[in-house]
């Protein structure tokens, strides 16, 4: 109930303070929460997790990126750049899964995960892509924002100064990019901190500090969130270069 009431305390504020752009914001949460909710059930039916993560952020990004900000040069450079970002770090995250040891169960209710416990080990899933799947998902949600806001920004510098050449206009866009870093990487750390923080306060409380960084649950939440601020990082110079190459190479068709 009380979620409820919450979430209507939120809809009703954010429509109020922004209007019709808010409630487009909206449906777009709406329609991807969906997209999530199929891709969990494909997983849970034995389709490949990977594969199921693969169109999903596509779908994802493709009605986070056009349905909430248009289709226009702009949202193709974000777009190209989200999925460019993601091959790109989907090496490095299997890598990461891998060798961390961090797909699989960690706890519930505080008790480990183990068939003296009553729990069956053999689930018949893939548990290590499944881990892969999850990082993927909150890789694009840490890195769709930063693209939107460095290709619009790249975008209205050009607008006023189409004497740029696209080194310059890069440089813009690098120069945007450190700009909200800063802010991306905070958030994405407190994140972390409030979902993790009684997590922490139990093992510190009951264990040691050693027990608590070489448990799974803090290594995955570590690791994920490492793994969003490289996106964050990377993402920079890619949206930069393409929206760069994209700005400078249409501005006579009159495209932007």
């Amino acid at each position: 109930m009380m979620i409820i009431i919450l979430a209507l305390i939120f809809l009703a504020l954010s429509l109020f303070t922004g209007g019709d752009k808010t409630a487009k914001s909206l449906i777009t949460v709406c329609i991807d929460f969906i997209v999530l909710l199929v891709s969990i059930r494909l997983m849970n039916s034995g389709i490949s997790p990977i594969g199921v993560s693969i169109v999903a952020v596509i779908l994802i990004t493709a009605i986070t990126v056009y349905y909430q900000n248009e289709v226009n040069l702009k949202t193709h450079a974000a777009f190209i750049s989200v999925i460019l970002t993601v091959t790109v770090m989907f090496g490095l995250i299997c890598l990461v899964v891998k060798f961390a040891h961090l797909q699989g169960f960690t706890s519930v209710g505080g008790e480990h995960i183990n068939e003296t416990n009553g729990y069956k080990g053999n689930i018949g899933r893939n548990m290590f892509a499944v881990q892969v799947a999850v990082i993927v998902f909150a890789l694009v949600g840490s890195i769709i924002d930063t693209a939107v806001a460095i290709s619009s920004g790249m975008f209205e510098v050009y607008r006023h100064e189409q004497k740029l050449n696209p080194k310059e206009l890069f440089d813009s866009g690098l120069n945007i990019g450190r700009e909200i870093l800063n802010s991306t990487v905070n958030t994405l750390v407190f994140i972390f901190f409030g979902e993790y923080m009684l997590l922490m306060v139990n093992y510190l409380m009951f264990y040691s500090f050693s027990t608590m960084i070489n448990s799974k649950d803090f290594a995955q939440g570590v690791t994920t969130i490492s793994i969003c601020v490289i996106g964050c990082v990377l993402i920079i110079p890619i949206i930069s270069a393409i929206s760069a190459y994209a700005y400078t190479a249409f501005s006579k068709e009159k495209r932007i």
